[in-house]
């Protein structure tokens, strides 16, 4: 997946300016920004770049439909009611491919512009996907339940790899999966191998080296896993739960959750904005490029009608308009 785009956001830099004084080129001045408020008829929960185009996946929090919004750099356009319920979340594995999957056992895998449905014979909501070649794994549960489940489609039809699971899976990714006071490794054959409780995680990613999670129930909560096992990361001035995290090979290690939370993990510590960009909440934190980091999420808690909300760490550039995808 990270293949697909060509980052440098350690620092972030695409040098198109030069010092007068020494003729060298220097970054671009970088600022945290409310990108986007109140788009569409539903909040966004996650993103996936496929050649220069950031889909963000969401839809109505309260048994509405789910929806797509696409940001090229320039515009960011809405297409409505693609799918009956809410969509969690997101993930592709070449250009052209993805799949996204949701509430009620919604699965919708679009290859090269055609869309197919693959719902999961499962009425729970599922909040994590991890789409290979061959493969579809998929992780949720019932909340009121406090049960957790992981599927697996080989390609011609789904298998249940655990339904009672002690938590509820929200995310995986590659062979990592974390939820609610659950952690486990998915094996080759379909077997998952316990890797104790780490507290409440509800998205992980790793770069490479280390595998990192993020979470909490009333602040946020930081893990990396090491040969130890899962190890806290301080975390002090966040506050907030934690929802999104995205890293990769070499790069920084983004972070995003509740009321505007926005910050990047670096070798110094942690980096944010003095005062939160949004009252709103961030569910992902996902790259458009090489110099934009989009936050991605809206009013998902609240009762009321819901609408996306997206932040952004970039270089300076006009605000975008907002239109209804073709």
């Amino acid at each position: 997946m990270t293949t697909l785009i060509t980052l440098a956001l350690l620092g972030l830099g695409c040098s198109d300016t030069k010092n007068a004084d020494t003729g060298t080129e220097t970054e671009p001045e970088r600022e945290w920004t409310l990108f986007a408020d109140e788009v569409g008829d539903g909040a966004l929960l996650s993103g996936w770049t496929d050649q220069g185009v950031t889909h963000m996946v969401g839809g109505d929090m309260h048994g509405g439909s789910g929806h797509r919004v696409a940001y090229d750099g320039t515009t960011i356009c809405v297409e409505p009611e693609i799918t009956e319920r809410a969509l969690w979340w997101i993930h592709g594995d070449r250009p052209g491919r993805w799949v996204t999957v949701g509430e009620g056992g919604t699965v919708l895998l679009e290859e090269d512009g055609a869309r197919t449905r693959m719902d999961i014979p499962s009425e729970v909501t599922f909040y994590g996907v991890w789409l290979t070649a061959d493969s579809i794994i998929a992780v949720g549960g019932d909340v009121d339940l406090g049960t957790g489940e992981v599927w697996h489609h080989d390609g011609s039809d789904w298998t249940a790899l655990a339904t009672d699971l002690p938590g509820v899976a929200f995310k995986i990714w590659e062979d990592w999966i974390v939820g609610v006071n659950i952690s486990y490794r998915l094996e080759a054959d379909g077997t998952l191998i316990d890797l104790g409780d780490p507290g409440l995680l509800r998205t992980v990613r790793g770069d490479g080296t280390t595998t990192t999670a993020v979470g909490g129930l009333a602040s946020s909560l930081l893990m990396q896993h090491t040969a130890e096992g899962w190890v806290e990361v301080d975390s002090t001035g966040l506050g907030q739960p934690l929802n999104g995290v995205w890293t990769a090979p070499g790069e920084d290690i983004w972070l995003a959750g509740n009321f505007g939370t926005t910050a990047r993990l670096t070798d110094e510590g942690l980096e944010q904005p003095d005062w939160p960009i949004t009252s709103h909440h961030f569910h992902a934190v996902w790259p458009h490029s090489d110099s934009e980091v989009l936050f991605i999420g809206g009013n998902f808690m609240s009762s009321g009608d819901n609408f996306g909300t997206i932040g952004r760490y970039g270089p300076s550039i006009a605000t975008p308009t907002v239109t209804r995808c073709d």
